[in-house]
């Protein structure tokens, strides 16, 4: 089942890379959310989950604010989380159970935000989206349970781009984030031809994703632009400080590696987890990778005491 799982959906981007028929869109994303809900175990119970939309110049994006039994009295600490799919596909529906274990296993407050995609939306439009969303929460944090002052980033695969870019950006415009979550995240699109972007055993974010997501979602920018690069961007000991998870069976762990690395140089306080069995995007395939699941719980509860919000090692 894992590996039909794992063919399906590199075909699915294969076929998006050579056909941009707005049905073959349509069906992937489909399937990619409906996917994650079966090839998942059961999410914990929540204390509340509720749907909100978030006002943009560019059309309201829809959000799920997840409150965890253990979240404590509001205002408390909150994450604002971009989901993964190669800027293409993905949706706060998808990730539903993954980010209910997030605010359980690290007691906070979530809330995941869906942004436009590509196609129809290239860049920069999920980066607008991005901040205009940051913006939103900071701006209406109490009405969210959340302190203003304690609010982090986080995202996997693209949405981990994402966040590390509005983490840079952050600096730049005098905002101070809490912390950053970086699950496995796409830091540049850049073509290379070093083996580390593309073991062998790479399953879930093969070539055909890569192609997929340069020819769709980056059309022609340079790639070289912080907001698509994040690797090269502005770095500095203002930076906010990232709990960076990697895997073993993941053509970007070089680089997820490698920007821990700078950032630990310019002394930002990082705290990087790898986990060497595990594969990209391990945190929505729990109910067919074995070891999918601890693996999510031990990541997401590293950030938990990372960023305080559980009682650890790292306060």
């Amino acid at each position: 089942m894992a590996q039909n799982f794992l063919d399906l959906f590199n075909g699915a981007f294969t076929q998006i890379s050579d056909d941009l028929g707005e049905k073959t869109i349509r069906m992937a994303r489909k399937a990619f959310s409906a996917s994650k809900q079966k090839i998942e175990k059961p999410a914990p119970e929540m204390a509340e989950v509720r749907d909100l939309v978030i006002p943009s110049d560019n059309g309201a994006l829809p959000a799920r604010l997840y409150t965890p039994m253990a979240a404590g009295h509001a205002p408390g600490q909150g994450l604002v989380f971009f989901h993964g799919g190669g800027f293409i596909v993905g949706d706060i529906a998808g990730y539903d159970n993954a980010i209910s274990r997030l605010a359980a296993a690290a007691r906070i407050r979530v809330l995941s935000v869906e942004y436009r995609l590509a196609p129809e939306h290239p860049f920069p439009a999920a980066h607008d989206d991005a901040k205009e969303a940051l913006l939103w929460v900071i701006a209406n944090a109490p009405e969210l349970g959340m302190d203003p002052g304690l609010i982090s980033v986080g995202g996997d695969s693209a949405g981990g781009m994402l966040s590390a870019w509005l983490a840079q950006w952050a600096v730049q415009n005098g905002l101070v984030l809490h912390s950053q979550l970086l699950l496995f995240p796409l830091l540049h699109l850049i073509e290379t031809s070093s083996k580390q972007r593309k073991p062998a055993d790479a399953y879930i974010l093969a070539k055909p994703a890569l192609n997929a997501i340069r020819k769709n979602f980056a059309k022609g920018a340079d790639l070289h632009d912080p907001r698509l690069a994040p690797i090269l961007g502005p770095i500095s000991k203002k930076l906010t400080p990232a709990v960076i998870v990697t895997c073993g069976l993941d053509p970007l762990h070089a680089e997820g590696k490698a920007y821990g690395d700078m950032l630990a140089a310019q002394g930002v306080r990082i705290k990087a987890l790898h986990f060497s069995r595990m594969p990209h995007g391990f945190l929505n395939v729990t109910g067919i990778v074995p070891g999918a699941e601890d693996a999510s719980l031990d990541a997401f509860e590293a950030f938990g005491q990372f960023a305080g919000t559980l009682p650890g090692k790292d306060q």
